[in-house]
């Protein structure tokens, strides 16, 4: 199947490229895993699969000289960007491009920027005076999930997001009000019933609005239980088999900027590293906006772009069980873990669907921001401050800080809206981490707002039990003891508790103890 779409695809990129102008595809689902109308008591499914390894899918057509440079970095061949260093500077190549063999694809005047067709490098360099920026622009793809990629006794979500994040017991109406969020995607259908959903369209639409990739869709409608208020923007910057490209992205952030929105989500990603992305990346950044994407689904120790940019909110998969999900990428910009994996969201026609992958674990951050900008419990806060506030209350997971699994930790929105309310005793244990020498590393943190003192927390191994005391512990803080791990190759389990003393009481018990399965790589 994958093999006779790819030659397709291929045989439809030389016919592009021989008219001037090119344009990578690839298929976001295969046709028999294409989500279903489903009954309400039975969700469809939108699990994605894997983007392959390729090199683009760009084939050099008759005429054109073969584009090196491109072909080798992966990227779009025959085409470039080129960043000005004035309006005035455009105007001047553009005006010595006439009558050659140029064609100019796009143009964001913000950013002083063109996307150039061409025939031949050289006749492209003959016009250029040295001061410009110029560089490839590469495949971006919504993400797939891995077949395979995860792991046995993961624990999908279904219904259960709202609690999971600790806020089922709010009131949400007001939740993202006044809030503009930018999906850059597939599209969200005008026949999902999402409400009033703003649309900008860089791709065209389907004829047929039930032919739609539904992918876009998905994502909004998690935002939207999130932060229900919020005022949803769709830019389509992807067609209909989750195809799209660094311009295109690019052009999406300006457009997301333009219209005012305060916070982007983006659930794809690319693994070549554009310039122009990173350059309507900053621009959105030097304006206040917000910018959370997908890590990558994988399963790599690399985060897809986007999400490695400085400054991105990164946003890692974990499944119900709070387990780091396999198919998400791993990297050092890592930022935060969220839901990922069997959520149900909202497909084409309204329908249930199960939503899984960084896809998902990236708008159930982006709907917490905007829940945090505004809501019923706290005052507003602007997009950049919402962030920090979201990533300053996550929930520590894996190893004792932040690190390349997790990021800073779990998606707690809870402790975000309770962290004005004192007098909250709330104790946990958050990890149990085997490190590179093997050692067990328990890690206990005060997940509410008033301080924990002499707590007695037991860890029970295969070697046995140890006892160990937190003498005090403040306000979100975290404690971490090591004490011997699993010897050997063999599976082990690992049990540790806290209880608290001198007459507090704990306002979450649920999360007093904690029991995991450790398995060695090897043995994986």
């Amino acid at each position: 199947m994958r093999a006779s779409r790819w030659l397709t695809l291929s045989l439809f990129f030389v016919a592009c490229a021989s008219g001037g102008y090119f344009l990578i595809r690839t298929a976001l689902v295969e046709p028999e895993k294409q989500a279903k109308p489903a009954v309400e008591t039975k969700p469809g499914k939108i699990d994605n699969y894997p983007a392959p390894t390729f090199n683009t899918g760009e084939r050099p057509a008759v005429g054109l000289r073969a584009d090196d440079e491109a072909i080798a970095a992966g990227a779009i061949a025959g085409q470039r960007f080129i960043v000005f260093a004035d309006q005035a500077a455009l105007e001047r190549f553009l005006a010595k491009a006439k009558g050659k063999a140029i064609a100019v694809l796009g143009r964001m005047d913000a950013l002083n920027a063109l996307r150039i067709g061409f025939l031949s490098a050289e006749d492209l360099a003959s016009l250029l005076d040295g001061s410009e920026k110029k560089g490839l622009l590469f495949p971006v793809l919504v993400p797939d999930l891995p077949q395979g990629g995860v792991q046995a006794g993961a624990k999908p979500f279904g219904d259960t997001l709202i609690s999971w994040l600790g806020v089922s017991g709010y009131d949400r109406s007001t939740w993202g009000s006044g809030v503009t969020v930018a999906v850059l995607d597939t599209g969200v259908s005008v026949l999902a019933g999402l409400g009033s959903i703003q649309q900008i369209n860089l791709v065209d639409l389907p004829s047929d609005p039930s032919a739609l990739n539904g992918h876009g869709t998905a994502v909004a409608s998690l935002i939207l239980q999130v932060a229900p208020e919020s005022n949803i923007l769709s830019i389509r910057v992807a067609d209909d088999l989750g195809a799209s490209n660094s311009w295109l992205l690019s052009q999406g952030v300006l457009e997301a900027v333009a219209n005012g929105a305060q916070l982007i989500n983006i659930s794809m990603g690319s693994y070549g590293d554009s310039a122009i992305l990173r350059e309507a990346v900053e621009y959105a950044q030097a304006r206040g906006v917000v910018v959370v994407a997908s890590a990558g689904n994988e399963g790599i120790s690399q985060l897809a772009n986007p999400a490695g940019y400085s400054g991105v909110i990164a946003s890692a998969s974990i499944g119900a069980n709070g387990d780091h999900m396999l198919f998400s990428n791993t990297g050092a910009n890592l930022d935060v873990s969220a839901p990922g994996y069997g959520l149900y969201a909202t497909g084409l026609n309204g329908e249930t669907i199960s939503f899984s992958g960084t896809s998902s674990s990236a708008p159930v951050t982006t709907g917490a921001i905007a829940a945090t900008m505004s809501n019923s419990v706290t005052y507003a806060l602007s997009a950049t401050d919402a962030s920090s506030v979201v990533t300053s209350y996550l929930d520590e997971s894996g190893q004792a800080g932040s690190d390349v699994v997790y990021g800073g930790g779990s998606l707690d929105l809870g402790r975000v809206m309770e962290r004005n309310t004192s007098g909250i005793v709330d104790a946990a244990v958050a990890s149990h981490w085997v490190d590179e020498k093997g050692a067990l590393e328990v890690t206990v943190q005060n997940q509410g707002t008033a301080g924990i003192y002499n707590a007695n927390v037991q860890i029970t191994t295969a070697s046995g039990t140890t006892p160990v005391t937190v003498g005090s512990l403040a306000a979100g803080k975290t404690q971490t003891f090591t004490v011997p791990g699993p010897s050997g190759q063999e599976s082990a389990t690992f049990r540790s508790s806290i209880q608290l003393s001198g007459g507090q009481t704990d306002v979450n018990p649920s999360n007093n103890q904690r029991i995991d399965v450790y398995t060695p790589a090897t043995a994986r």
